[in-house]
């Protein structure tokens, strides 16, 4: 049986259930007028965050966590392969090169750019009329709150994917292109520059900030499908690690763990059971392995969403010929790489029952039938890293966890101790840490061993390698390489057996910013194009 997961490039669009389509266009929403503080809920709910919705569909597959296993002399293999090519081998052009012969008919659903201005658009547009329509100032403030955290949210995806790292050498964040700011509601005629990097996070920070303020100081009984404010500075732990702002991450993260230090335990759920099921630690089964971001099973979830492609769907990608997903006998078209699922001390299948030490290869890369967006899984092998039940109970699939907090804590810490020349404080609080979470992650019938690590920087790669094995396909991996200075890393390509070649991207290549769509050029003469 081959242990890889699938990955192929779907139209995630096709798979909208009856429903759940858009409620308004971006630009009809300033010709809304709505009356009560329920109609911006509802308008939140559909325009301002992003259930069912795909935000960032092309990034996993540009990272290392992806390998090519090329299309095996089979038709509709091939057509998966060629599908995902613009963005596997880093095209300058993969926006327009998804729209070839043999990609799709829109890139509607991997237009990141797109996508994340209309979510923009409908934060904008909720925060422009909550002092237009009747309820009470508590849930009123604890909206504007939730508007300003998304809005924070999706300016922070879309200048990493579209402007360069913060930290980018010989780069000043202050002049290098980042993305425009909207901020307002209006629709107009005016085209917007991009303003800089700096400019960008500045504002990513205030948005967050106030929106922390005003979800902590008018509390309601939200469920975690909405943001709060511990999900919040979650996200300000992470835009100062991004910055190299180690006392800021430390202070944010520290907020967030002071009140909700726990973590899912996953050595509490059973193994594999005959049938291929799982079970409960209650004795219930269930046919999909433990899921991270089910709020049933795991209480470090601050806030979660359901993308688009976690829905359930026929299969909208093979045309005619064989479904590759059912295949036993062949490796997937692409799937996780191999260096990733080295990175686990975890155990083979065959050794089910006994100890299986990290189980995070198992429970994070599971099972499913389902097509899910870009990804498509086989349910005789390990796949892509999707951590919820698809059209079932317990909902989720992406979002924020305590334990990016813990990783962003230790990563601070050991960069402080670097600058500090090794200070073991530091370092040993980074590796109580690191202990702490790796506790919650392994099989509990063996005693968990310390990792004691005393070289700063044995340390630092240690701690960058868990924050790996901790998100896997979760929208970390393409940031973090950014961040780390844009290291080099190749691809291996093969439509045909024989015919296969290597892409590299070079050490801080340009290609790690993500080319604007020409598509959007065109509308705004005012935008330039990364290089």
């Amino acid at each position: 049986m081959k242990r890889l997961l699938f990955i192929i490039i779907a139209i995630p669009g096709l798979l909208l259930q009856s429903g759940c389509k858009k409620f308004l266009e971006e630009e009809s929403l300033d010709e809304i007028r709505p009356a009560t503080l329920q109609d911006l809920v509802a308008l939140m709910a559909s325009e301002g965050y992003p259930y069912q919705t795909s935000l960032t569909q092309v990034m996993e597959i540009l990272t290392d966590d992806v390998q090519c296993n090329g299309g095996q002399a089979q038709a509709s293999y091939v057509t998966v392969v060629k599908k995902g090519r613009a963005p596997y081998t880093w095209s300058k052009d993969m926006f327009e090169e998804l729209l070839l012969p043999d990609g799709f008919t829109s890139t509607t659903y991997v237009n990141s750019w797109q996508i994340l201005y209309n979510k923009i658009a409908g934060c904008n547009t909720v925060l422009g009329h909550l002092d237009k329509v009747t309820g009470d100032a508590g849930p009123k403030n604890n909206l504007r709150g939730q508007a300003l955290a998304m809005r924070a949210y999706y300016y922070f995806l879309l200048v990493n994917m579209f402007g360069k790292p913060y930290n980018a050498p010989g780069s000043d964040p202050e002049t290098s292109p980042g993305v425009p700011l909207k901020l307002r509601m209006e629709v107009t005629d005016s085209l917007y520059p991009r303003n800089s990097v700096a400019e960008v996070y500045r504002q990513i920070e205030t948005d967050l900030k106030d929106g922390a303020s005003l979800m902590e100081a008018n509390p309601q009984n939200n469920r975690v499908y909405k943001i709060n404010e511990l999900a919040a500075y979650t996200l300000l732990s992470r835009v100062y690690l991004y910055q190299e702002k180690w006392d800021d991450c430390i202070t944010y993260a520290n907020k967030v763990i002071a009140k909700k230090p726990g973590l899912t335990q996953l050595g509490t759920f059973k193994g594999p059971i005959p049938g291929g099921y799982y079970m409960y630690n209650n004795g219930t089964t269930y046919s999909y392995s433990n899921r991270i971001y089910d709020p049933l099973l795991s209480p470090e979830i601050l806030w979660t969403y359901t993308p688009i492609g976690n829905l359930s769907g026929g299969d909208e990608v093979f045309q005619s010929g064989g479904n590759p997903s059912y295949s036993n006998t062949l490796n997937p078209p692409y799937s996780v790489s191999a260096e990733l699922l080295a990175l686990y001390d975890a155990r083979p299948l065959a050794d089910t029952g006994i100890y299986l030490a990290d189980l995070r290869s198992r429970v994070y890369l599971q099972s499913s039938s389902y097509l899910i967006g870009i990804i498509s899984f086989n349910p005789l092998i390990i796949n892509f890293g999707v951590k919820f039940t698809c059209g079932s109970a317990g909902m989720g699939g992406v979002g924020l966890r305590i334990a990016e907090d813990y990783l962003n804590r230790a990563e601070a810490k050991i960069q402080k101790a670097i600058k500090a020349g090794g200070n073991p404080t530091l370092l040993q609080e980074a590796l109580n840490d690191l202990n702490t979470l790796r506790i919650s992650r392994y099989d509990t019938r063996m005693p968990y061993v310390q990792v004691s690590i005393t070289d700063a920087q044995e340390l630092l790669s240690f701690c960058r390698d868990e924050r790996r094995r901790e998100f896997p396909f979760d929208g970390h991996r393409w940031f973090d390489l950014r961040r780390y200075g844009m290291p080099s890393i190749s691809h291996f390509y093969e439509e045909n057996t024989g015919t296969g070649q290597t892409f590299t991207l070079a050490k801080g290549d340009s290609r790690y910013t993500l080319p604007i769509p020409k598509a959007v050029l065109q509308r705004n003469a005012m935008l330039t194009q990364n290089p």
